[in-house]
């Protein structure tokens, strides 16, 4: 009984009772971000001023039109595997003169199993849209027939879908 009792709290304590295999996301950082600092450490993900911060200063090094674009509150994006993370993307709005500012970038950050977060990539967005995701959760829920349809990805967080849990149909979210 008593070895039973130890393996149990063993395997819960690393771990092995959250079922989650991910291990820590390891940044690939060019010179630019290296030179710099500090993006290859974990973020709390809750805590979404630093995050923020840190979305703009990577976008701003490594792709210079995203000076001066201000970051919007992160969005969770699940993996739609076991073996990938799950991420916060990060969209980042450039002013669009007198309209409304539209997401001109974004930025992700991998989650490991304790919920960190790791500066992943920067891209400029392939369709401005005034929000990321750009199909918004109410107007995927009308289309799956569900109340809460949940934000995937399968090999990318910047190219997210929006899934009905019940029977795994899904949609773009782009």
């Amino acid at each position: 009984m008593f070895i039973a009792v130890v393996t149990v709290t063993v395997v819960h304590i690393w771990g092995g009772g959250s079922g989650c295999t991910v291990s820590a996301p390891v940044p690939s950082l060019n010179a630019q971000l290296r030179a710099l600092g500090g993006f290859d450490q974990a973020y709390d993900s809750n805590d979404t001023q630093v995050l923020e911060t840190v979305a703009q200063q990577a976008a701003e090094t490594t792709v210079p039109s995203l000076i001066g674009a201000a970051a919007a509150d992160p969005v969770r994006v699940a993996s739609s595997t076991p073996s990938r993370p799950d991420a916060l993307v990060i969209p980042l709005r450039a002013p669009a003169g007198a309209g409304t500012p539209r997401v001109a970038g974004l930025v992700a950050f991998l989650l490991d199993c304790s919920g960190r977060a790791y500066y992943s990539s920067v891209a400029l967005s392939t369709a401005p849209a005034d929000g990321f995701p750009a199909v918004g959760e109410t107007a995927a829920a009308q289309r799956l027939s569900v109340a809460d349809p949940d934000l995937i990805y399968t090999t990318n967080p910047f190219h997210p879908s929006w899934r009905n849990p019940s029977n795994g149909a899904t949609i773009s979210a782009e």
